[in-house]
């Protein structure tokens, strides 16, 4: 094996990777309160903001896939926090909406996130906070996956 074979270490989908899992953790811990996961907060909060209002949004914007959506969309009917309902025009496709509980709770779950997210980047200066997610959009264009314009939906 020659030195210059490629190292993990130096992979930066595993070192994103990392990242991910620690902020995802952090906040999972947080969302444990509510007996909420990453990825249940994750859907209420594009459901929230208005980016999702089906099962087939909603997976399209988490980035999960359909089967996972349909059961994570069971357990947070279990819940009270979404209501599905049919279209009347057309009963294949179902409409997705937040429950009263549901919208008050996502204000404080939304707040956690912004609070984690902010511990994550207390040592980056705005501009290398400004490079980073530029940097990050680019790498996801290359990747196949247009982010730049849901990114800035939310700023």
């Amino acid at each position: 094996m020659s030195e210059k074979d490629f190292h993990l270490h130096n992979s930066f989908a595993f070192w994103i990777s990392r990242l991910a899992q620690q902020m995802q953790e952090r906040l999972n811990h947080q969302l444990k309160a509510h007996g909420l996961s990453w990825q249940q907060w994750a859907a209420l909060n594009v459901m929230h903001h208005g980016l999702a209002k089906t099962p087939a949004q909603v997976a399209e914007h988490i980035g999960a896939d359909r089967s996972t959506v349909t059961r994570m969309l069971d357990r947070l009917e279990r819940q009270a926090l979404v209501q599905r309902e049919h279209d009347g025009l057309d009963r294949r496709v179902v409409k997705l909406h937040l429950t009263d509980s549901a919208r008050q709770l996502i204000k404080d779950l939304n707040k956690l996130a912004e609070k984690t997210q902010a511990e994550f980047l207390s040592e980056l200066p705005s501009t290398e906070y400004r490079g980073l997610r530029g940097s990050l959009v680019k790498m996801l264009r290359a990747g196949g996956l247009e982010a730049g314009n849901l990114w800035r939906q939310t700023s």
